[in-house]
This record gives C-alpha cells, sequence and structure tokens, in this order.
C-alpha cells in the first residue's frame, strides 16, 4: 500500500524484502517504487502506467546515513516529479531520456568539433606570415635577379623603416595590416623631407603585397610561410611624389677643382677618393657597377675593365667591357698597393666591396669640407649620379657622338642589338675605344 516514506522505513527495509511505494501527488502521475535486492541500499524507482503496462524508470541509490552514498528523499521526488512531467507530456518515458541522452551526445560531439576547429584556425592563424616575414619573402624573392646594390636596399628598409621604426607594424599579421598602417610608416619619412625615399618605400611595400597575392602558392617559392592575403594595402594609398628630371652638371670649373682636391680631403679616404676620380677618368660609369668589381675583372694586358651590368626591368645581367685610358691604370696602380691583397679593387675593409651609400656620404664630406667652395662660394649640392651626367654632356659639347657615348656608358642597350652585344661584349670596344679617347681629349682640356 502507498504510503510518505521517511528516512527510517527506509533504513529498516531487508534485503530481499518488500518493495516500499509512495504515490506521486495528483490522479496517474505515477508513484515512487523503493526496493533493496540485497545488500546495498535501497534504490529508488519511478513508476508509471502506459498502455495498460507498468514500466520503471531507475532514479538512483537511496542516502541511508549521513555519509553514506546515494540520493536523499527530497532529490529521489524532485527527480521522481521531473519523470513524471515527462510521462505525461512524452508518454514513453524511457525513449525519450534516450532521446535526450543521443542528443546531448550530439551536442558534446558538435561541440567537440567546434573546439577542434577553433584550435585549427588559431594554429593556422598563430602561422601566419608577419609584415616583416612577407617583406623578407619578397626580398629573397628578388636575389639573383636585381643588382646587389637593391636588395641591401631592401635590406636596410627592412631592418630602418620597419624592424626598428614602426616594430608593431612589422609584427602585425600581414593580412591584418591597413592602409592606416601603411600611411604609419611613410609618414615620418614624408615629414623629414625625403619625399622621394617616402615613395620608394611605399613601392617597395606595394611590390612585397603584389608578390604575396601571387607567389604564396608557387612551388619555387623557398619560404613555407602562410600569409592568406586578400587585399593590398598599399594599393589605397596614392603616389605622392612626382619625381623632376635630374639636371645638375658640374660646370668645368667645379669639375676641375673637384679632381684636383678629392684626394687632399681628410674627410675622405683615399681609395674612396679614386674610386670617385676612377668614374670620371672611366667617362662616367655607374659607381655602384665599378665599386663591387674584383680585381680579376681587371685586364691588364688588354687594359679593360669589366662591369656586370644588371640595370633595367628584369634585371638582365650583361658583361661591359670598358677600355681604360692611361689616367684609369693609373689610378688603378695608386690604389694597388692599398688594395691589392685583397679580392676587391674598392674596398675599405678587404672582406667586401664599398658600400653603396658610401661615395655619396664622401661627396657630401667634400662639399662640407674647406675644398667645398670656389672662390669663396660654396659649391652647389651633387651626388655621384651627377658626376656621370657631366661625363655624357662633356662628350657632348666635344663632338663625340651619341651612339659611341652611350656604348661608353652603357646606355641604352636592349633589343635585338642588345641581345647581340650581350652575347658578344668585345663586339663594340673599337666603338668604345673611339668614344673613351674623344672623352680623354676633352677631360685634358678641363683639367688643364
Amino acid at each position: 500500500m502507498a504510503s510518505v516514506i521517511n528516512d527510517q522505513k527506509l533504513k529498516g527495509m531487508q534485503p530481499e524484502g518488500a518493495p516500499l511505494t509512495e504515490s506521486l501527488p495528483g490522479r496517474g502521475m505515477g508513484a515512487i517504487l523503493f526496493k533493496r535486492p540485497g545488500e546495498a541500499p535501497p534504490s529508488a524507482y519511478f513508476r508509471y502506467r502506459r498502455d495498460g503496462k507498468s514500466y520503471l524508470v531507475k532514479i538512483g541509490s537511496c542516502k541511508t546515513g549521513a555519509r553514506g552514498a546515494g540520493l536523499t528523499l527530497p532529490k529521489i521526488r524532485e527527480r521522481a516529479w521531473e519523470l513524471a512531467k515527462v510521462a505525461y507530456e512524452h508518454g514513453d518515458v524511457k525513449a525519450h531520456l534516450a532521446f535526450l541522452e543521443k542528443q546531448a551526445e550530439a551536442e558534446r560531439h558538435a561541440s567537440e568539433l567546434a573546439l577542434a576547429e577553433q584550435v585549427r584556425l588559431r594554429a593556422i592563424e598563430a602561422a601566419r606570415g608577419s609584415l616583416a616575414e612577407l617583406f623578407n619573402d619578397y626580398i629573397d624573392s628578388r636575389r639573383g635577379t636585381v643588382r646587389e646594390s637593391q636588395v641591401a636596399e631592401l635590406e636596410r628598409v627592412l631592418r630602418v623603416e620597419l624592424e626598428e621604426a614602426n616594430p608593431d607594424v612589422a609584427e602585425m599579421k600581414a593580412r591584418d595590416v591597413r592602409p592606416g598602417h601603411i600611411r604609419q610608416i611613410l609618414l615620418p619619412i614624408w615629414d623629414r623631407g625625403s619625399k622621394g625615399m617616402a615613395d620608394k618605400v611605399r613601392a617597395y611595400l606595394h611590390a612585397a603585397y603584389q608578390y604575396g597575392l601571387t607567389a604564396e602558392h608557387s612551388l619555387s617559392r623557398t619560404s613555407r610561410k602562410s600569409f592568406a592575403l586578400e587585399l593590398n594595402p598599399v594599393a589605397l594609398l596614392p603616389k605622392e611624389h612626382k619625381a623632376t628630371a635630374q639636371t645638375r652638371v658640374l660646370s668645368d670649373a667645379e669639375l676641375k677643382h673637384f679632381w684636383q682636391t678629392i684626394t687632399q680631403t681628410d674627410e675622405v679616404g683615399p681609395v674612396m677618393a679614386r674610386l670617385l676620380k676612377f668614374v670620371i677618368a672611366t667617362g662616367g660609369q655607374r659607381i655602384d657597377q665599378v665599386s663591387r668589381e674584383p680585381w680579376t675583372s681587371y685586364d691588364s694586358e688588354k687594359r679593360t675593365l669589366r662591369l656586370i651590368d644588371a640595370k633595367g626591368r628584369g634585371g638582365v645581367r650583361r658583361v661591359h667591357l670598358i677600355p681604360l685610358s692611361k689616367r684609369a691604370i693609373e689610378l688603378l696602380e695608386e690604389v694597388e698597393p692599398l688594395t691589392g691583397r685583397h679580392d676587391f679593387i674598392w674596398t675599405t675593409t678587404g672582406k667586401k666591396p664599398i658600400a653603396t651609400t658610401s661615395p655619396s656620404h664622401a661627396v657630401r664630406d667634400w662639399l662640407a669640407s674647406k675644398h667645398g667652395k670656389i672662390n669663396g662660394e660654396q659649391i652647389p649640392h651633387f651626388t655621384p649620379r651627377d658626376l656621370r651626367r657631366t661625363c655624357a654632356q662633356l662628350m657632348q659639347r666635344y663632338g663625340v657622338e651619341n651612339q659611341i657615348s652611350d656604348l661608353l656608358q652603357s646606355h641604352g642597350q636592349t633589343g635585338v642589338v642588345g641581345q647581340h652585344y650581350r652575347n658578344n661584349p668585345e663586339a663594340y670596344l673599337p666603338e668604345k675605344l673611339k668614344a673613351m679617347a674623344g672623352f680623354e681629349a676633352a677631360l685634358s682640356k678641363v683639367l688643364g
């Protein structure tokens, strides 16, 4: 007979004894059945009827002592009421509980998958390359295709303008960089008056992002960094600086004064001074090409110097042979005691050629010295590049044909003619000798 069960009755239940029953309030809501099949504490069940049959759903073991395990009577009744509601609303309690368990298992599985996906995405994101790594990848892609001086300049931009001046942006994931971050890099360069340099850095960054957008999945790429770029943030920044054509040409008086005093300037070393004079003596060759050549490029018997010209889009490398005048050979003989024991002609360390930025610094030091004036008047600023232009115009003034002066300066050698020239660098030596003779005659008149 159903009655209200208490702790005392539960404790008094005998193993294998008759079960106890406690009806739930309300008609047809079922009852709680207590059984003790053995020496273990009694177990509670929810009993309900459905379609004329009686069903049991286990609630749990009963707690019969202060230190014992199991459920208290209030907890058992609470759980029985929950099951009674299930029976009332769904009928088959076991089927509904099985459904809920299956649903919970599916949710647990989905949660585990979601967590695993989050871990995977976090790992992918952590592996994404930074702006500095993208720029370094771009530099590696240019090695062997552009001049070493350009690679060195790219490395300088990475070190100075990104890693040192803007470490926060340099360390950002490349895909997270926005136009505002690029502006943060460029604005200080612009504000210090280096508008041309700001435009160069912009161009380098733009090229790095274009490389990242197109080359990430290239099989020839050595880096395994992933960038997952979707846009080029540099493209949204306009090119602000408009380059003006350089027109600085040294006057005859300036050229003569520079030639006579550059080796007397304390601020300019003897090797650097002779390099600047050698550039003039060879008809205005590109100083970065001259400065990197080893002694093995000098042929004393043929009186020539071999340069490697990689100027122009694509950096196509070709041999450029220069016929040397007596004046140029004398400069090599002067520098030979200083650097002859080393690999490179123009070196101050003995280990590598003079840095590409050093000639510009040397000219600035000369201009700032006591020799930077003529009759008390400061000589206007010029750069080593202006020496090349000065030599070109000197040849033009003294009647050297443009075609052969261009050959001497390795200017504009493209197309079919350029291909022939690359395949046979000695082919134009006669024309170059003619140009050099005309230039030497003009230079002798200027220098006196």
